[in-house]
């Protein structure tokens, strides 16, 4: 916990710099804002240590599942797909093909997290939201539902019921989309495998050849995924343990309603049960790890969501305020502030220590500014919640 003298030293080290400001610009000398680079300091009994690092993805920048109003619950951490998401802006030209989006549309800097690749042919119009419950926007202020591209990595992994052998791979997708197989290992080079690119209604994509796959033994992917015109998004990976590939009839076959009908809940259509009943299988969730290393993982699975109460402002001296509130089971301690004059949104550092009672002190902040906060806890087992906003104005 911080002593009444270090409070103190704070106190008076903050009161020495803004009465140096005071005295240079008195002089004449300009004296310039620095930028936000805020610093957090915790304090009060820490129950454990989360087993991730949750400064890793900052919360405002997470999207979970963006494609899929319904996903299937993840609650393993270290499964799902990491994406990237890139979108056309006003000055580019409309571009056709998923692999144009990842080299040359805008990237945003949002962080996306997906359970598996299982969005049947749909409707999209509801766009991304973040976790904080904003929706991205274009660079035109418009909600992004068109024009827009994903890279997906991930790696494909045998669950304990699979079979071990060579599979074949399928992507039906609208618009375009491809499959690579990552080399892991650097010695050899990427294998496409998978060419659906292109505007088209949804379409069957085969992979040229087979994948072997063991059980234990990761295969790393990446997918790219993009969305021309409104409305119709789909994007489904599919497999089957074969001896050989390129023996089903329905691929480069496509259609709206081919498949899946967009007007009736995405209902599976006859190719599609056609398809089941030659040993074809939407890749399920637990096929998917987020990385082979140990420090990636998925923030966006179904944990248990403290509950905050009590969140305030404590005393503002200057560029420094103290934060307190409450959860009702151990979770870290991180504030998410928005600047009033800028916009810009920044979330604070935690140590990664759970606790029940959080107060947690912020200094570098801007003077004379007004600021929104909300509290920010995480669980041991990932679950988020984010408080209702209080502001605060510092000196």
């Amino acid at each position: 916990m911080m002593t009444g003298q270090v409070k103190n030293t704070v106190k008076v080290n903050l009161l020495t710099s803004m009465a140096l400001a005071t005295l240079l610009t008195a002089c004449g000398v300009k004296v310039s804002s620095p930028n936000e680079n805020l610093t957090q300091i915790n304090s009060g009994a820490g129950l454990s240590s989360l087993k991730v690092n949750v400064n890793q993805y900052s919360s405002n920048k997470i999207v979970c599942n963006p494609l899929d109003p319904n996903p299937t619950p993840q609650t393993n951490y270290e499964k799902g797909i990491m994406a990237e998401l890139f979108y056309k802006t006003a000055a580019m030209p409309i571009m056709h093909k998923s692999t144009d989006y990842v080299q040359f549309a805008q990237k945003s800097d949002q962080k996306i997290f997906l359970s598996d690749m299982n969005v049947p042919t749909r409707l999209f119009t509801e766009g991304f939201s973040n976790s904080s419950g904003g929706t991205l926007n274009d660079d035109l202020g418009a909600k992004l539902i068109e024009y827009f591209g994903l890279k997906m990595k991930t790696n494909l992994i045998l669950n304990d019921l699979d079979v071990a052998g060579d599979y074949e791979l399928a992507l039906l997708s609208d618009d375009g989309a491809t499959l690579i197989l990552k080399s892991g290992d650097g010695t050899s080079a990427d294998d496409l495998i998978i060419n659906n690119d292109g505007d088209h209604e949804t379409r069957m994509g085969c992979s040229t050849h087979t994948v072997s796959m063991r059980q234990k033994v990761m295969v790393p992917i990446e997918v790219t995924y993009y969305q021309g015109p409104r409305y119709h998004i789909a994007n489904v990976l599919m497999w089957r343990k074969v001896d050989k590939a390129g023996t089903e009839p329905l691929c480069g076959r496509a259609g709206n309603g081919f498949f899946y009908n967009p007007d009736q809940n995405s209902a599976k259509q006859q190719s599609v049960k056609d398809l089941e009943s030659r040993g074809w299988s939407v890749v399920k969730p637990d096929n998917f790890m987020v990385s082979s290393t140990k420090t990636d993982y998925n923030p966006c699975v179904s944990g248990t969501n403290p509950v905050i109460s009590n969140f305030k402002v404590g005393e503002v001296i200057l560029t420094q305020v103290n934060f307190t509130w409450s959860t009702d089971i151990a979770s870290t301690s991180q504030v998410q502030l928005t600047n009033t004059k800028t916009g810009e949104v920044t979330t604070t550092t935690s140590d990664n220590v759970l606790r029940t009672d959080n107060n947690v002190s912020i200094s570098n902040l801007q003077s004379a500014t007004t600021y929104k906060a909300q509290a920010i806890s995480v669980s041991a087992d990932l679950g988020r919640t984010i408080s209702s906003e209080v502001s605060f104005t510092t000196q």
